[in-house]
């Protein structure tokens, strides 16, 4: 699914979204290029909520993944389905106030796994298994615009989903930084020159650009006390060249 003409949230906004949304039982669906922080937003609301947050990697998974392995049940004399030990069961939703079950990388997952998710979206049960009520899926992924790996959702699935495209805002990386006790030089330099907080370009070669991930990798660094040399190798291979050197 391409998002065209969609409305842009910023991070705040969208931790708010994914709150209402729970209410609801509706999944939701964060797009957003690669860097701008989707994963986090996730732990982020899971930390606010007190809710325990399972990250499932769908695009390592395969079909059967999801569906469990069939076995044969001696006691009823037929096949069942075991559930993955992923998933959350009932003892398991008895500890947690909220659990959220994070699909990452949804849509890069192969056409396959879509289709086996598809059920547990859509009907929040696959098989035999059924998500206990105080579950929420929140699924991540890249745009096709941003030239990752990524494959098309069939419609009846993308129409399950409430979907929000993140946008970068300065205000609440600014507020996130500050929390997170970012380093002051990263903090001071983005306050004054905010555009170089996000860079990337999907047309470009480069390997290195800014986003709000290799900001936060570049903070790590400047607490080593390496020197000028290598401090701004390591920078350039983060931010790129162009942003190091300043």
């Amino acid at each position: 699914m391409e998002n065209l003409a969609v409305r842009q949230v910023s991070p705040n906004n969208a931790k708010a979204s994914v709150v209402r949304a729970f209410k609801k039982k509706r999944p939701i669906f964060i797009w957003g290029p690669p860097g701008i922080g989707k994963s986090d937003i996730v732990k982020q609301i899971g930390d606010n909520m007190e809710a325990h947050v399972i990250d499932i990697r769908l695009s390592l998974w395969e079909p059967t993944d999801i569906k469990g392995i069939p076995y044969f049940d001696s006691k009823q004399g037929t096949m069942v389905w075991a559930p993955p030990s992923e998933l959350p069961d009932a003892k398991m939703a008895k500890k947690h106030k909220y659990i959220i079950v994070f699909l990452d990388e949804m849509n890069s997952a192969a056409p396959a796994v879509q289709a086996a998710a598809y059920q547990l979206i859509l009907n929040r049960r696959v098989g035999t298994y059924v998500l206990p009520d105080n579950v929420l899926i929140v699924a991540a992924g890249n745009r096709e615009a941003d030239k990752g790996v990524t494959y098309r959702m069939p419609a009846p699935l993308a129409n399950r989903f409430v979907h929000l495209e993140l946008k970068v805002d300065f205000d609440d990386w600014f507020e996130w930084a500050v929390k997170n006790n970012q380093h002051q030089d990263v903090v001071g330099y983005l306050t004054f020159s905010k555009k170089d907080l996000y860079d990337f370009d999907p047309k470009s070669p480069s390997r290195s650009f800014a986003t709000p991930r290799s900001w936060s990798f570049v903070s790590e660094l400047l607490e080593d006390d390496d020197d000028e040399n290598t401090t701004t190798d390591l920078v350039s291979g983060a931010v790129g060249e162009g942003l190091a050197v300043k």
